[in-house]
């Protein structure tokens, strides 16, 4: 009863928070669909992703919690270290990310957790935390940046939905905005559909998982 009344109160969030935008799809390759729409209070747009990807729900935690490895996966990321594990399914971690010139990198501290809705659902979030570390010279802090995973098992793999709204901060021009809300996640999740297949992922377990 407790799942059932879970996936209730999900599926109505949901609704709602779909309510707020009007998706426009960008992108449409190798499985990979990119959709933005304008966001209220925000200049920038936000983004949505949809794929399949062929992988367990703990083989995509596995490859996601190696956050070591993201500058491998993640567009233009150029290093991420784990700050701290507050539980198994829950950690901070901080991350770099490469700028094209003359713009600044950006630098983002994130707040990820991962909850098993139903052993068919499960759902991730991720939120900025700027204030966690001094501000780094050279660099400039994320202070907006809100995401969420919707991951469904299906009989032909786990479909994705991911969401993010996020501001860069700073002065950014349009053409590099665009990079970041189309190129950006296109290749980001084309590397994850080839990586989270890595052997070191597949036998995964988590007792957080069932």
């Amino acid at each position: 009863m407790r799942q059932i009344i879970m996936i209730l109160f999900l599926s109505l969030a949901g609704t709602a928070a779909s309510a707020q935008f009007n998706w426009q799809l960008r992108k449409d390759e190798d499985g990979v669909k990119v959709y933005t729409s304008s966001t209220a209070n925000s200049n920038f747009n936000s983004i949505k992703v949809e794929c399949t990807v062929k992988a367990t729900q703990s083989q995509l935690i596995a490859f996601l919690l190696d956050i070591s490895r993201q500058h491998e996966w993640v567009y233009n990321t150029k290093s991420s270290h784990l700050l701290k594990t507050i539980r198994p399914n829950e950690l901070i971690f901080y991350s770099e990310v490469s700028v094209p010139w003359p713009c600044t990198n950006r630098d983002y501290i994130a707040h990820f957790t991962i909850n098993q809705v139903s052993q068919q659902l499960l759902t991730i979030d991720s939120h900025a935390e700027p204030g966690l570390l001094p501000a780094k010279p050279g660099l400039v802090r994320v202070q907006k940046s809100v995401a969420h995973w919707e991951v469904t098992t299906t009989a032909g793999g786990l479909l994705i939905v991911y969401t993010l709204q996020f501001d860069p901060g700073g002065s950014v021009p349009a053409w590099l905005t665009n990079l970041f809300v189309t190129k950006g996640p296109l290749q980001t999740f084309r590397k994850l559909k080839e990586e989270v297949s890595l052997p070191e992922y597949q036998n995964a377990h988590f007792d957080f998982i069932k």
